[in-house]
């Protein structure tokens, strides 16, 4: 399973940490890959390698993924759900073909950036996903409300914390 979360740095970047769990197509079985907005200095990450290209949407965060990339940069117009579509294209090996993985992971990629805090999301290989954090179905759906057709995603509050979303 792809698990993401999110936090603001000290340098006020949005942080996308990227683990996984089991044996998708990645370069990797395990590790932690790194996503953050430009716009900030870049950290100090000795041993991990930081991309060069500041990227602009999910295929080239993705493409920077699969190149071996460790830390790669969106720009600040980048959809802010491309960095958990981008992540479920590296480790699922989504395509244009997974519509209904891709939307989940976009749906879940929306609500997870519009969090006031840290956030968490577990994210299948069918586009299902968890969110953690201070997250209410009632707010996800105003939250996608005119960006996603609500008839294409069930939410689901699983817990005072944790909500689903199912791709239909």
């Amino acid at each position: 399973m792809l698990r993401i979360g999110t936090w603001t740095s000290a340098g006020s970047l949005d942080v996308v940490v990227c683990g996984w769990h089991d044996g998708g197509p990645g370069p990797l079985e395990t590790g932690i890959k790194l996503i953050y907005g430009a716009g900030g200095p870049m950290p100090d990450l000795p041993g991990l390698r930081v991309g060069t290209l500041v990227a602009t949407c999910a295929e080239e965060i993705a493409e920077a993924l699969f190149q071996g990339i460790d830390v790669v940069a969106t720009a600040p117009d980048c959809c802010p759900a491309a960095p958990v579509v981008a992540a479920g294209m590296w480790h699922y090996g989504w395509t244009g073909s997974d519509p209904g993985a891709l939307a989940g992971a976009t749906a879940a990629g929306l609500v997870m950036a519009a969090q006031p805090g840290p956030c968490a999301v577990e994210v299948r290989r069918d586009g299902r996903s968890s969110l953690d954090g201070d997250v209410r179905a009632e707010a996800v759906r105003a939250c996608l409300a005119g960006t996603v057709p609500l008839e294409s995603v069930r939410l689901s509050q699983e817990a005072p914390s944790r909500l689903l979303i199912t791709p239909r």
